[in-house]
């Protein structure tokens, strides 16, 4: 397997640069979703920051994955669209599958506050790093991409621990709605706690604004709230809270398919959509971390059967900035009927 160059890579340190690249690759159809990896250092190690290389312009989005395994070890890069009817098209291959970082949109450098750190490495099955690219066009001939990222990382055993908790939906949008809510939420079940520290919301074309909470004994602290069509980076959490045993985390999505006449389904490619809230989190809880998730079909679960006191700003987009963009975008503007009135309020 012919890996990322990476000149920047100094094992014999404490701290070091792991430059992951895609080696010169080719689009050859729209929506290709396209994986590169590398082997990392197997001592424990924690990712500190993280520094994108790539254009809104050249790719969609890209997701970077820690794995125990990989799907191929052949080719320097490969078609990674996970059709689990095919084993050659997945992500990671046996083992572990961690979320690292995500990016879209043009989103700047992140990092970590002090003493907190993502591990991999060491004992957390945790052995490749892989970037997955999709790109929205196919390339014209001769084109080719090394869209990638930097992570900094640290030997040094950090305090407190990152990881991710995803919060999403499955399901479908009809055509010809201003504000289609797509809702989920789960119990946090874990013993140990944790501290939200920055969220990032992912759609794709329809989605509007998505907002995510914490709910504890009936009353909900906003995480986050955002429109998918700005720099899609992790953004400070709205508010600093703990999440403990028996709490909820919900999110919402607004999707606007006005210009629609079919219906729109969750899915990997740009004609599809995605309802996605990330929560990134620290704890001091020390064993191996993994990420969670929590799925909801958007057709069958609605916030109104299970809660009371549901925010009215969860489908607002004042108070965020560039929403004037997105309201441009959507033609909020115009004509809107109640259920969408709080869109169009002024800035």
């Amino acid at each position: 397997m012919r890996l990322s160059v990476c000149d920047d890579l100094d094992y014999d340190t404490e701290s070091y640069n792991l430059t992951i690249r895609m080696p010169d690759a080719v689009s050859e159809k729209p929506d290709s979703l396209l994986c590169h990896a590398v082997r990392i250092d197997p001592r424990e190690s924690y990712i500190v920051s993280y520094i994108p290389h790539a254009t809104a312009d050249v790719a969609h989005h890209m997701m970077v994955f820690g794995c125990g395994g990989i799907a191929n070890y052949e080719e320097p890069y490969w078609a990674c669209s996970e059709n689990y009817k095919n084993p050659e098209t997945l992500v990671c291959d046996g083992g572990q599958k961690q979320v690292v970082f995500a990016w879209a949109l043009d989103a700047p450098s992140f990092q970590f506050p002090k003493g907190v750190g993502l591990r991999v490495g060491g004992t957390t099955g945790i052995n490749y790093i892989v970037i997955q690219l999709h790109y929205k066009e196919k390339f014209s001939p001769g084109r080719s991409d090394n869209s990638g990222v930097t992570l900094q990382m640290t030997r040094t055993r950090q305090p407190k621990q990152a990881g991710f908790y995803v919060i999403g939906t499955s399901g479908y949008i009809p055509p010809k709605h201003l504000a289609f809510p797509m809702e989920t939420a789960c119990e946090y079940t874990n013993d140990y706690p944790i501290y939200p520290i920055g969220y990032r919301t992912h759609s794709h074309n329809l989605g509007v604004v998505t907002s995510g909470y914490r709910i504890r004994d009936g009353r909900w602290t906003e995480l986050g709230r955002m429109s998918p069509q700005l720099p899609e980076t992790f953004y400070n959490v709205t508010n600093l809270v703990e999440v403990k045993h028996g709490d909820v985390l919900a999110a919402r999505c607004t999707m606007n398919s006005m210009k629609r006449d079919r219906d729109t389904n969750i899915g990997p490619t740009n004609s599809d959509e995605m309802c996605n809230f990330y929560v990134l989190y620290y704890t001091y809880w020390q064993p191996n971390l993994e990420a969670q998730f929590c799925f909801r079909d958007a057709q069958t679960f609605h916030w109104n059967d299970y809660f009371e006191n549901i925010p009215g700003t969860a489908s607002s987009l004042v108070g965020i900035s560039g929403a004037e963009k997105v309201i441009e975008m959507f033609d909020l503007n115009s004509r809107l009927p109640e259920e969408v009135e709080q869109l169009q309020e002024t800035m």
